[in-house]
C-alpha cells in the first residue's frame, strides 16, 4: 500500500531534467498500436485492471495493453530507472507526492485537449483529487486511486475483551483504552493478539497528525513543515503511547512482516478502504466492520485524502491514444468497477451521491469519509518517507524522546520539501 522508496530520486530527477464528460469522437487507431501500462500491484486492483484491458481491446481492436503489475517493493525503483534511461512504460502511476517532481522534471506529457480540456477535468473530478496534478494551466494525471483512511474492527475480538461493535471508538483515546484492554500477551509478556495492527505505520501516523494538527501539516506555498508544532508533537506522542511500554497494543517483534487483521490476531486496523477487496477475498472466516478514524476529543471527523493518478510519459510512443486508454480508466463506468471490486473511491463528483453505491454499510461508511476528507499535502517522496519511517523506528524502536525527534525530522523535511519546490 504505502510506499518506502529507494533513495533515488532525487539522482533521477537530474537524469530526467535533461472520464465523465463526453470527449471528441474517438478516432481511428492505425494498426498495431501497444500500450505500456505499469502499476505497482495490488491484490484487489489487479483483477480490475485485467478486466478494463479486455473491455478496452474489444472497443478498440487495435489497440493492445500490455500491463504489468509490479511487486510494490521494486516498483518505484524500476520506474524511476526506466524514465531516466527512456525505457519507460507509456502509462503508470504516481503518488500525489511526487506530482511536483515529475511535472517539473519534464518526465510528463499533459492531457490534451482532444482528450479531455482542463474544463472537462474540473468538472468532472472532486478537486481535492487533481489539484496536485495542475501546472501552468494544464493537468498531468487523472485519479482512480483515491483513498481516505477508515477503522476497521474484528467484531468477535471486540466483544471478546468487552467492547461494543455499536460504539465503536471514535477518539483516540478510546480506541487507545479499548486496544490495550485487548491487547494479549503470553507469560513472558510478549504480545500475541495485538489491540491494534500498527504495520501500516503511515496510516497511524498520517491519521494521528492530520486529526490533531488543524492547520496545514505541510505549507507548500510557505514551503513550511509544521508537524513539530505542539499538535503535531502531541501526535506523535501518541504514537509513542501506542507503540512502547508496557501498555503498548501492538511490537515490531509481533508477526513482523504479517498480516496480523487479516489473520485473526488484531482487533483493530486503520488503513485505505481498498482494504475491503482484500478481506473479502482473504478473510472470509474474521466477522468484521469498519467505523470513521479516530480524532481528538472534541473535533470533528477528519482524514486525509490521498491520491494516486495515471500518467502518461512524455516519451510515450503515442500519447493521445495513452491517455484515451487513461481516460478508460477513469471513466465513470471503470470507477464503478474500482469502488465495487477494489474498495477504491470514487473520484468523479457524480458517483460520490450515487445510490447504487451504498449496498451496505461498510461501502456507506467509505464513501461519507470523503466529505470530511483533507487532502495529503506532503512534498517528495524518496527522501521524505524515509525521513517518517526514521522518525518513527526511533521513536518505536530507539525510544527516544518525541520532541526532539520530532523536531529534527521537520527540519529535514522543511529541508527537502524547498529543494523540491525551489524555495529560498
Amino acid at each position: 500500500m504505502r510506499w518506502k522508496l529507494l533513495p533515488v530520486l532525487a539522482v533521477m530527477m537530474v537524469a530526467l531534467a535533461q472520464c465523465a464528460p463526453a470527449a471528441p469522437a474517438t478516432p481511428t487507431a492505425p494498426p498495431q498500436i501497444t500500450i505500456v501500462h505499469w502499476q505497482h500491484h495490488h491484490e484487489a486492483r489487479k483483477p480490475v485492471v485485467d478486466e478494463l484491458i479486455q473491455k478496452f481491446q474489444a472497443k478498440h481492436p487495435n489497440v493492445t495493453i500490455k500491463f504489468e503489475s509490479i511487486p510494490y517493493e521494486q516498483y518505484f525503483d524500476k520506474l524511476l530507472t526506466a524514465l531516466a534511461s527512456k525505457t519507460g512504460p507509456d502509462v503508470f502511476q504516481i503518488p500525489m507526492e511526487m506530482a511536483e517532481q515529475l511535472i517539473r522534471a519534464g518526465a510528463l506529457a499533459p492531457v490534451p485537449e482532444n482528450v479531455m480540456t482542463p474544463q472537462q477535468i474540473e468538472a468532472a473530478f472532486i478537486p481535492a483529487a487533481v489539484q496536485r496534478f495542475k501546472a501552468d494551466g494544464k493537468y498531468y494525471g487523472l485519479p482512480t486511486d483515491v483513498q481516505t483512511l477508515i477503522l476497521f474492527i474484528n467484531v468477535d475480538l471486540l466483544k471478546e475483551c468487552g467492547g461494543d461493535p455499536n460504539k465503536p471508538p471514535a477518539t483516540w483515546e478510546e480506541l487507545k483504552e479499548q486496544a490495550r484492554r485487548c491487547t494479549k500477551r503470553d507469560a513472558q509478556g510478549n504480545i500475541v493478539q495485538a489491540g491494534l495492527d500498527t504495520r501500516y505505520r503511515w496510516a497511524v501516523f498520517t491519521q494521528a497528525m492530520y486529526s490533531f494538527i488543524d492547520g496545514p501539516v505541510v505549507d507548500a506555498a510557505a514551503c513550511k513543515v509544521n508537524y513539530a508544532s505542539p499538535q503535531g508533537i502531541a501526535a506523535w506522542k501518541l504514537v509513542a503511547e501506542l507503540m512502547t511500554g508496557p501498555e503498548a497494543v501492538d511490537s515490531p517483534k509481533f508477526l513482523t512482516g504479517q498480516r496480523k487483521f487479516e489473520q485473526g490476531k488484531a482487533v483493530f486496523y486503520i488503513n485505505h478502504p481498498v482494504t475491503r477487496g482484500r478481506l473479502e477475498r482473504e478473510a472470509k472466516n474474521i466477522n468484521w466492520i469498519v467505523a470513521p478514524p479516530p480524532v481528538p476529543a472534541g473535533k470533528k471527523p477528519v482524514t486525509p485524502l490521498h491520491v494516486w493518478a495515471y500518467v502518461v510519459n512524455k516519451d510515450a510512443k503515442n500519447p493521445e491514444w495513452a491517455w484515451r486508454w487513461v481516460q478508460f480508466l477513469t471513466s465513470k463506468e471503470a470507477q464503478i468497477q474500482w469502488f465495487r471490486k477494489a474498495g477504491d473511491l470514487p473520484s468523479l463528483k457524480e458517483l460520490l451521491s450515487d445510490p447504487s453505491l451504498v449496498t451496505d454499510e461498510k461501502y456507506r461508511i467509505a464513501l461519507e469519509s470523503m466529505t470530511y476528507s483533507r487532502p495529503v499535502e506532503q512534498v517528495g517522496q524518496t527522501e521524505v518517507d524515509n525521513i517518517q519511517s526514521e522518525l518513527w523506528e526511533k521513536i518505536v524502536i530507539q525510544g527516544a524522546g518525541v520532541e526532539t525527534a520530532v523536531r529534527e525530522a521537520a527540519a529535514k523535511e522543511e529541508q527537502v520539501v524547498k529543494k523540491i519546490l525551489g524555495c529560498p
